[in-house]
């Protein structure tokens, strides 16, 4: 049974993978055709806001998250604004000075991050740093950067790539540790949230930095064009509503499970693949040559003996408690 659990988790975390690399694509696009990465930024989370809302209320859950809002408000308004707002933020500028392919290969560095923030959040066992999971995620990472090499050689204006890759760096920190860091405190507290009630009460606390960000962007550029508007919403319905779901889903079903919850933050990479596609098919990004695919090997492999080994130590650790109970 656990062993199925989690197997679905890794299944959702992929497909998660595919909604969420929309809003990149999104941001490469917009980008592409000059709109404000302010707006951009502040446009995904304050359309995402209505939509979340009527979603939850039909659900009959509202009332469930404002009280929770009540009981911890820093905790939503400190990581909704570093988690969400502060990442998202960080990713829709750094594409404005470079290729979407290259942000989102410096944003997929988060399958280590998760790894490297556990001791400083954690005071369990899942303080504790698997050497194989560390070991398999920077397989990961070299696999990104490895696709790269096709096209680092032809790069322009490094000053201004490095600055991007460095932000898209810090925003790959950011989404697991304000992700991580609110279900520690509901965890705590003893509350209950779903998926859907905890990407809301992320967002409501993201308010702040939204608003500075739409302030800002209507003083520099005026308001948002309708093609920023039009893109913004199908980004909230396929990655900010859809996406975040489905990603908080998967985290929830092996929250305690420290081994297949970094399975499932490093099925993320495979939104390198789907955001190649969506600017293969957009923008007419050519696909990448022998090291691209190289890298896409490695990362099959390394995501292939994640998945594995995940499943493997749930089986040990069954068997183990089974033992200890005398069954």
């Amino acid at each position: 049974m656990l062993k199925i659990k989690i197997i679905k988790a890794i299944s959702l975390g992929i497909l998660s993978a595919l909604f969420l690399s929309s809003g990149i694509i999104v941001n490469s696009l917009n980008a592409y055709h000059g709109g404000s990465w302010a707006w951009t930024a502040s446009l995904r989370y304050l359309l995402l806001l209505p939509v979340l809302i009527v979603l939850v209320l039909l659900r009959g859950n509202l009332s469930d998250l404002i009280r929770s809002f009540k009981k911890i408000p820093v905790t939503f308004l400190l990581w909704g604004n570093l988690g969400f707002g502060g990442y998202y933020a960080l990713l829709s500028y750094a594409i404005r000075i470079a290729p979407g392919w290259l942000v989102t290969a410096g944003f997929m560095t988060t399958v280590l991050a998760g790894i490297l923030i556990a001791p400083f959040i954690y005071d369990d066992h899942r303080a504790k740093i698997s050497k194989k999971a560390l070991t398999l995620s920077s397989f990961l990472v070299i696999s990104l950067v490895t696709m790269q090499f096709d096209h680092i050689a032809k790069l322009e204006h490094l000053p201004e790539l490095l600055l991007s890759l460095g932000m898209a760096l810090l925003a790959a920190f950011l989404w697991p540790l304000g992700n991580r860091k609110l279900m520690l405190d509901l965890e705590r507290k003893e509350i209950k949230l779903d998926p859907m009630q905890r990407v809301l009460g992320m967002t409501v606390g993201s308010l702040p930095i939204l608003i500075a960000l739409s302030l800002y962007g209507f003083y520099t550029s005026g308001a948002p064009s309708s093609l920023q508007l039009k893109s913004s919403f199908i980004a909230v319905l396929f990655s900010g509503v859809v996406g975040s779901t489905l990603f908080f889903k998967a985290l929830q079903m092996v929250s305690k499970n420290q081994f297949a919850l970094m399975t499932v933050e490093a099925t993320q990479v495979t939104g390198v693949l789907f955001t190649l596609f969506g600017e293969m098919i957009f923008k007419g990004t050519p696909w990448p040559g022998f090291y691209g695919n190289l890298g896409f090997a490695m990362m099959a492999l390394s995501l292939g003996c994640y998945s594995w080994l995940s499943i493997k130590k749930t089986g040990a650790s069954a068997v183990k408690n089974t033992v200890a109970l005398g069954i």
